[in-house]
């Protein structure tokens, strides 16, 4: 007797989303590609096949190519619906995605349930506006501010904001152990596996002088880690090293 599949049915906001969400996100694709062919037409400097794909486009595409698979996968699951808008806007590591985490956990809300992609859509939107609004007073201000980012107080500070926040958030990621409904409890022992991997990788690399390669591989890097670190934690899991609970229980 065969089974037959369930149908799937998403809530009317998920599904208003995910229907404008693809519009929005070919209109911005089209966008995206047709404006520079405009200006290079108008000022009749169109490249040829030959100049645009070369060994340095190449190289870069085997970068961001991966990297761009790797947000996906890992991005999406927090971010649900919200990350059409996430993904056209850009900025989604150091930015769009803490917005959603911080709105979810403020809210006390579930990814990827209605009430959860309705919380990281709101989150997203308006760190989206704040960014538009701040560049735009940026841009009108840009002679009188740009003395202050010379000022070698502000250079030297500039150099540690990002690792100031992925430290942050790296924290909070190892100090957390909440999944929604459920509780966590030693879901740190299946990344460890992934650190000591990574490192090894990378400290191998500096020495014999190919540290830069590594910088070049990171799209690479995180779509082989993400399969390592489900399948170490389904294993620890399964041998009891890793419990997941009801937040009730725990």
């Amino acid at each position: 007797m065969s089974k037959k599949n369930n149908p799937i049915t998403l809530d009317p906001f998920q599904a208003w989303c995910h229907r404008w969400g693809r519009v929005g996100t070919v209109i911005a694709l089209v966008y995206m590609v047709a404006l520079p062919f405009i200006v290079l037409s108008v000022y009749d400097c169109v490249p040829s096949m030959g100049e645009v794909f070369n060994v340095a486009t190449f190289g870069i595409l085997a970068i961001y190519i991966p990297v761009g698979f790797s947000e996906a996968l890992s991005y999406t699951p927090l971010m649900g619906a919200s990350s059409y808008l996430g993904f056209i806007t850009g900025n989604i590591m150091n930015l769009k995605l803490p917005c959603a985490v911080n709105a979810l956990k403020l809210t006390g809300k579930q990814p990827n349930t209605p009430e959860g992609d309705v919380v990281a859509s709101i989150a997203v939107a308006a760190s989206s506006i704040m960014t538009v609004a701040i560049l735009t007073v940026a841009a009108l201000l840009i002679s009188f501010i740009s003395p202050v980012f010379e000022l070698p107080a502000v250079q030297t500070m500039s150099s540690y904001l990002l690792p100031a926040l992925f430290g942050s958030m790296t924290l909070g990621l190892f100090a957390s152990t909440s999944a929604g409904s459920k509780v966590v409890k030693g879901g740190m022992k299946g990344v460890i596996p992934v650190i000591i991997l990574v490192s090894v990788i990378t400290l191998a690399a500096r020495l014999i002088g190919q540290g830069s390669i590594m910088l070049g591989m990171v799209g690479f890097v995180i779509l082989v880690m993400l399969p390592i670190s489900i399948i170490t934690s389904r294993i620890l899991w399964k041998k009891g090293k890793i419990v997941v609970v009801d937040k009730e229980e725990a």
